[in-house]
């Protein structure tokens, strides 16, 4: 449908990986995803869903000892795809896969099966820093 902009990727020094960075350097350019005067909500990508779906090397747990994971997706969520016009979903998010039992990760697995049937019926985020950082 091209409504839909969906990433899947490992959390990689609290970023993306560095080829999904560049697709979206070379990709997301001025004059087709945005313009000088046409940011945010009024981004030329307007009408558009983005959801990132990853998976992180440390547990929950981990993630929690150095504050909410959410501080990592403001420049990924809000910078790039809000930026954009793009309305974003809450992320899906499954911590370190490879430490948990197969039993664990076929929740996981799942989980995102439930998720992905519905996925058209959600609300995207709010993207305001009280999202992010409350």
């Amino acid at each position: 449908q091209g409504n839909f902009l969906f990433a899947q990727f490992p959390l990689f020094w609290f970023n993306m990986p560095a080829i999904l960075k560049g697709w979206m350097d070379r990709v997301l350019v001025q004059g087709f995803a945005y313009d000088v005067s046409k940011v945010y909500d009024g981004g030329l990508l307007q009408g558009k869903l983005s959801l990132f779906s990853f998976t992180t090397g440390g547990t929950k747990e981990k993630y929690a000892n150095r504050g909410d994971i959410r501080y990592l997706l403001w420049p990924m969520q809000h910078g790039i795809m809000h930026f954009c016009g793009v309305k974003v979903l809450e992320p899906h998010i499954c911590y370190a896969p490879a430490c948990v039992s197969e039993e664990k990760r076929k929740e996981m697995l799942a989980a995102w099966t439930q998720r992905l049937k519905t996925l058209w019926k959600e609300e995207p985020i709010d993207c305001s820093p009280d999202w992010y950082f409350k």
